[in-house]
């Protein structure tokens, strides 16, 4: 295959998806990857980044793939009971704030010269008209956050580049450290591989247009209520 002269970013290459997406689109496009390996995403480092990789050129596409349900800080909670300032605040710097500081560093690196993406990886469960099962407080407000979060960024986006689309997506409950302690109530046929999630992502952010910039798409393109 003749890979594309376009550029795309990957951020939290590192993990299941983002590692899956880079594997899948790294002989599709010219590729750059941030993680844990070359940035703490601090806002001075993230900037840092930013400044080096817009001396090279435009963006394409741009996928934040940064996200935690659990670590070994952090487990979803299941009452009220269980929640805490620590793991409150652990969600939201994970799912909200470092999503939202990417969002501040890389969307002036979208092209404007043809249609660009730039799309963050977030949860069905970060539906509030959706919570039809309570629970996971943390996770499901930090996922609701993002999304408000990406919203408002596409609608100021849209005042200086008229070709960007941001973008929240529901990638579909894959198969990796993640979803593993979860996944016995999943069903086989829901229960996806990082290589099918990550070729559908790729296939996803081709078919988003700048007139659909500030929804929440399921991974098949379909899109879900906030």
């Amino acid at each position: 295959m003749l890979k594309s002269t376009e550029r795309t970013l990957i951020i939290g290459s590192n993990g299941t998806i983002g590692s899956a997406l880079a594997d899948h689109v790294s002989d599709r496009t010219h590729l750059f990857t941030l993680s844990r390996d070359n940035t703490d995403y601090s806002d001075s480092s993230l900037a840092m980044h930013s400044a080096q990789l817009s001396q090279e050129g435009m963006f394409r596409y741009v996928i934040c793939c940064i996200g935690a349900l659990h670590n070994e800080r952090i487990m979803p909670e299941k009452s009220l009971k269980q929640l805490s300032r620590d793991t409150l605040q652990e969600y939201f710097l994970i799912n909200s704030i470092l999503p939202a500081l990417c969002l501040k560093h890389f969307s002036s690196l979208l092209d404007k010269d043809k249609s660009s993406t730039f799309i963050v990886l977030s949860a069905m469960v970060g539906s509030i008209s959706d919570n039809k099962l309570g629970g996971w407080y943390g996770y499901r407000s930090s996922k609701a956050a993002l999304n408000m979060l990406v919203k408002t960024a596409s609608i100021e986006v849209a005042r200086s580049n008229k070709m960007a689309a941001l973008a929240v997506v529901h990638p579909g409950t894959t198969q990796g450290a993640l979803s593993k302690p979860f996944s016995s109530g999943v069903s086989k046929d829901k229960y996806y591989s990082a290589a099918e999630s990550a070729a559908r992502i790729w296939s996803l952010i081709h078919s988003i247009e700048a007139e659909q910039s500030g929804q929440f798409f399921n991974w098949d393109g379909t899109t879900l209520a906030w």
